[in-house]
């Protein structure tokens, strides 16, 4: 029993409540504006105007994006990456722009999540509702009879104080079990979002990389996963396989050397 209540005295229900229920209204907002903007640039693609548009549909995407990784990291609690510059990205406009954009894989896993933010909203959103309503629903009905409202389950009429009663057991199952049922959907829209947005692309990792490598002269791979977990965050973006797969390709393009210090591997920059 303390364990089904134990979520009433947490802010984190709360929170992921409050992020079910800002599914809906958001996830239209972001449906609408980038399908707009898409349709119009690719519409006008073979116009001047179509080039201006489609790139800044696709940075209003990046913008949408940022505002939902905060989202749901302050919300859910989703593991998220502090994202390092991107400096490799062309500084020039609409062609270079667009082609960065494009070659990108953050890109388009951004626009699919904002595609499919309306229908996952959608459902974010019934689910919070519907488990708030079902917690509430052996309340509201003696109201609404005290308050001469009738209301009909199939041929039965509920206009007594005892019939309104019907609702209670499943109002009751649904205030114990409720906050859990919220924060374990929250679980599943934090990974959804996690997974789409939570993207560090290997040459940003690399990049990291040999910034600690610039700071620190020399270091062992625990030694640098460290210090990009205190850059990046923890999460599924930043994992040993990943790590290996950067320091391999640092080593074998020259930009790291790699020596034996006894059972560990030391890294440094040439």
């Amino acid at each position: 029993m303390r364990w089904l209540l134990a979520p009433y005295t947490e802010r984190r229900t709360y929170r992921i409540l409050l992020y079910l229920l800002l599914g809906l209204p958001l996830g239209i907002f972001d449906f609408v504006l980038v399908v707009t903007g898409l349709s119009l640039g690719l519409g006008l693609f073979v116009t001047l105007l179509g080039l201006p548009i489609l790139v800044g549909t696709l940075l209003v995407v990046q913008g949408l994006a940022t505002f939902e990784r905060h989202l749901a990291w302050s919300l859910l609690d989703a593991p998220m990456p502090r994202l390092p510059l991107r400096r490799d990205e062309p500084r020039g406009v609409f062609w270079a722009r667009l082609r960065g954009l494009i070659r990108s894989r953050r890109t388009w896993a951004e626009l699919a999540y904002l595609l499919l933010r309306l229908p996952l909203g959608i459902l974010d959103f019934v689910v919070g509702v519907s488990i708030v309503g079902l917690m509430l629903l052996g309340a509201g009905e003696p109201i609404l009879v005290a308050a001469g409202v009738q209301t009909n389950i199939g041929s039965w009429t509920i206009d007594t104080f005892v019939e309104s009663l019907v609702y209670l057991p499943i109002s009751v199952l649904f205030l114990l079990v409720g906050p859990r049922l919220i924060i374990a959907w929250g679980g599943v829209s934090a990974r959804i979002a996690t997974g789409m947005l939570g993207i560090v692309e290997l040459r940003e990792l690399k990049g990291a990389v040999g910034d600690v490598l610039a700071r620190r002269g020399r270091a062992d791979a625990f030694q640098i996963m460290d210090q990009l977990q205190l850059r990046l965050g923890r999460g599924p973006f930043l994992t040993p396989i990943r790590l290996e797969a950067a320091l391999l390709g640092l080593v074998s393009s020259g930009l790291v050397t790699a020596r034996r210090d006894g059972p560990r591997t030391v890294y440094a920059l040439p």
